[in-house]
């Protein structure tokens, strides 16, 4: 490699030197030339830098790609490193087996509040128009949003002479909004926010608090029946990564034991940890394949 670099080098040097000759003329003061040769030293020393930085970064690659040949050489025949990986595929399908049980199980409230198949974005903006009776504009008007459950603020705004609000990056769960303004009826709207619900309330004259919406049994039921079906299924898929870890123990057929754990994945236990611990467990498959009886008897035919 040193003799390599070197060659380089001085091929380097004398093309630098010929482009100098040929582009500086004859008449030129000693200055001038000395200016030149400083540039195209200083261009020299980056090609330099340039070059070796490449050259260590190959170096690097390389001696990765050795080491890792090495260690996988090494461990084809380390049974350890098989029930390694077969202990990371079956934690993977005991995290999916619970995240699924915890569907099942959890509050409808809490499933529609944190579950991602009942929200488009995690904040959204919430928009409207307040107006009078008439029809007209209502400037003024106090508005403030609270989460239902905990009873956090999430904003608070004074509407325009237009009558037109704007609450921005409010999560999407249960909230409570409330439109206040002396001589009028406090209005408060119980709703999950939508990005693309525009609001309308009418403000009537009055001390009364009028309570607009409410979280309705059909969607608490929606909820409870759409959480089932995922909690089942991710138990189902749970399952699978059960028989690819007893497939992995037996060391029978290869291809499908890692179909199977790839299956698993789905289980989706805590989100992405189980799927991360059956990526481990399937990578560490990959170095011990040959201990598979069909991955041996492709080599003996």
């Amino acid at each position: 490699m040193d003799d390599e670099r070197k060659r380089k080098l001085a091929s380097l040097r004398s093309r630098v030197r010929s482009q100098i000759r040929s582009g500086v003329d004859t008449s030129s003061s000693p200055s001038k030339e000395n200016g030149l040769l400083q540039k195209a030293s200083s261009k020299l020393k980056e090609q330099i830098i340039d070059e070796t930085e490449d050259e260590s970064l190959t170096i690097s690659l390389s001696r990765f790609e050795t080491e890792f040949k090495r260690f996988a050489s090494t461990n084809e025949d380390n049974e350890t490193l098989r029930s390694v990986a077969a202990l990371c595929i079956l934690i993977g399908a005991v995290l999916g087996i619970v995240s699924g049980m915890m569907q099942l199980t959890g509050n409808p409230a809490e499933l529609m509040e944190n579950s991602q198949f009942f929200a488009i974005d995690d904040d959204v903006s919430i928009s409207g128009i307040v107006l009078y009776e008439d029809g007209n504009e209502f400037g003024g008007v106090s508005i403030k949003i609270y989460d239902l459950n905990t009873g956090k603020s999430y904003g608070e705004e004074i509407t325009g002479s237009n009558g037109i609000f704007l609450l921005p990056d409010v999560p999407q769960r249960p909230m409570r909004m409330e439109f206040k303004i002396d001589g009028y009826e406090t209005v408060n709207i119980v709703f999950i926010p939508d990005q693309a619900t525009y609001h309308y309330i009418t403000m009537h004259e009055g001390e009364a608090t009028r309570e607009i919406g409410e979280i309705t049994d059909s969607n608490l039921n929606q909820v409870v029946v759409v959480g089932t079906i995922v909690g089942i299924f991710s138990i189902l898929f749970a399952l699978l990564g059960v028989h690819a870890y007893l497939e992995v123990k037996r060391a029978k057929y290869y291809r499908r034991t890692m179909y199977i754990a790839g299956l698993s994945m789905f289980s989706r236990g805590l989100i992405f940890v189980g799927p991360t611990f059956t990526l481990i467990g399937m990578a560490f498959l990959t170095l011990t394949k040959k201990q598979f009886r069909d991955q041996n008897s492709d080599n003996d035919v």
